[in-house]
């Protein structure tokens, strides 16, 4: 594993890997917030043919609670 990775709602490319996942999660807030995204995903970066993320969460802004919270993104 590479680290912890993830990317937002309109977004091309993976964050770059960070040590925890307590880091890559507020990377990701903060950067959904600054691109005007309200859901990002995020994951264990892996290496192989292609990085991969695995044991991918998503989280969506909610409005009512006023707090990102996990959700189903099927």
């Amino acid at each position: 594993m590479l680290g912890y990775s993830g990317y937002t709602e309109h977004s091309d490319y993976y964050i770059a890997p960070h040590d925890t996942w307590e880091s890559a999660f507020e990377f990701l807030k903060q950067l959904a917030c600054e691109s005007g995204d309200d859901e990002f995903c995020i994951g264990e970066l892996h290496k192989g043919a292609v990085l991969k993320l695995k044991q991918v969460e998503w989280y969506k802004w909610n409005e009512d609670k006023g707090e990102w919270v996990e959700y189903d993104h099927r």
